[in-house]
């Protein structure tokens, strides 16, 4: 098989997967809260596995070969997993019919009601939904994040 055509078969496979995911995730979790689940840990431990087998192929093994193609991989899947593992950590709301209180390490902790809703957008692009209110405040929930469709659904009931 070609690497191309594997490639090709990989990416079906993840797009697929993906999709899955994020449908079954958005109205899970506790009622009202809005916190990424056990996907997005084991996302950023498996990055951090994959950072590290570079290395340690290199340093069990004694294969000194590609050694920038390594760094990238390093870095590349570390920098991907520590940040799986702070979204997962970090990345807080909750939601009832009033309003929307949401915390990310990003861009900080945000309160807002319902009423001042001002548009709701999907970036199919970055896969996550963008509530923007009047104070010009924008809350962005991913699609993975368990309870956003819940929350989607309340903004949806409850703007004017």
């Amino acid at each position: 098989m070609s690497g191309v055509v594997s490639g090709l078969i990989g990416g079906a496979i993840a797009v697929a997967l993906t999709t899955y995911i994020a449908k079954r995730v958005g109205r899970s979790g506790h009622p009202g809260q809005l916190k990424f689940g056990p996907i997005m840990w084991g996302l950023g431990v498996v990055c951090l596995t994959l950072a590290i087998f570079p290395i340690a192929v290199t340093l069990l093994a004694g294969h000194d070969k590609d050694f920038w193609a390594k760094v990238g991989l390093f870095v590349g899947f570390g920098a991907g997993g520590i940040y799986c593992l702070l979204e997962a950590a970090l990345v807080r709301g909750s939601f009832d019919d009033e309003g929307i209180h949401f915390t990310t390490p990003w861009t900080g902790t945000k309160n807002e009601k319902w009423r001042d809703l001002v548009s709701l957008e999907l970036n199919d692009w970055c896969s996550w939904y963008t509530i923007t209110f009047s104070s010009g405040a924008k809350i962005r929930l991913s699609r993975y994040l368990n309870g956003h469709l819940s929350a989607l659904e309340a903004a949806d009931e409850q703007a004017p």
